[in-house]
């Protein structure tokens, strides 16, 4: 949706859209995944959410904490993705740091001597 982080702070309330968004996706997939389970009858839940009391109430428990929790991922998925924006500059320098100098080596891990 948008290329950076800073693209969605600017004025107009960018950021909200993006994550609605990127919420209703997510909820989206969960409402595929969930109807994917209930024409498989997977492990059984069709038939327990139809035929059991109280089971069409679980199935939309069930359907909404699925929902949730996909769309809270498919936002993270996305903010992650968009922290790791191509030409945003990040990630710092790519040049190797030599071995910090003035270190000696605390004894702690040599070997113990046997003995008197």
């Amino acid at each position: 949706m948008a290329g950076t982080a800073e693209d969605l702070t600017a004025e107009g309330g960018r950021l909200p859209r993006f994550l609605i968004a990127h919420a209703a996706a997510g909820f989206a997939l969960a409402l595929g995944v969930v109807a994917a389970l209930f024409a498989g009858d997977v492990s059984g839940l069709r038939g327990l959410v139809t035929e059991v009391r109280g089971g069409v109430l679980a199935g939309v428990v069930f359907t909404l904490l699925m929902g949730q929790t996909l769309a809270v991922v498919q936002i993270a998925f996305a903010l992650w993705l968009l922290a790791r924006a191509p030409g945003d500059g990040g990630g710092g320098s790519r040049s190797r740091i030599g071995a910090p100098q003035g270190l000696r080596p605390s004894g702690i891990l040599t070997p113990a001597t046997a003995g008197p």
